[in-house]
């Protein structure tokens, strides 16, 4: 079978282990990431690296926050009083919120509670980390087909 190259519109699957410089990992890669190239549903960086190379691709690049998930930003911590969190549950720090339900676009993390309710964190865990990505891509369909969308 002819081994396609990644286009836009193509399916993805890669193997994608993260690290951080110190050598700490972040994401083993044991479960493949699947993807559609040109849909942002991973760092543009990754999608540059990939684009045009074929099932068995390998490449280890080291990006600094700004190629990655961007610059930890402090005004994306903030306090949310109990009256705006989420009814009946028990919060807890280190856990993760999605506002708007299982469909919410981003995470707000719980960092500690307060007197008034909790301290959130709206920043990707891996903001502000300068990260290493060992990828192998694993397969590569073609894109759809319009008529078929």
């Amino acid at each position: 079978m002819m081994k396609l190259p990644i286009s836009h519109g193509s399916r993805v699957t890669v193997r994608c282990r993260v690290t951080e410089n110190t050598g700490a990992v972040l994401d083993d890669g044991a479960k493949p990431l699947l993807f559609v190239c040109g849909k942002q549903q991973v760092i543009p960086a990754l999608e540059d690296a990939l684009l045009g190379q074929k099932p068995g691709f390998q490449t280890h690049m080291a990006l600094a926050p700004e190629q990655a998930y961007g610059l930890h930003r402090p005004e994306l911590v903030f306090e949310a009083v109990r009256e705006n969190l989420p009814p009946g549950l028990e919060i807890e720090p280190g856990m993760e919120l999605s506002p708007g339900g299982s469909r919410g676009k981003f995470n707000l993390k719980v960092v500690a509670l307060t007197e008034r309710g909790a301290m959130l964190d709206g920043n990707h865990r891996f903001a502000g980390k300068h990260l290493v990505f060992d990828l192998e891509i694993l397969n590569v369909e073609p894109a759809m087909e319009a008529s078929h969308v």
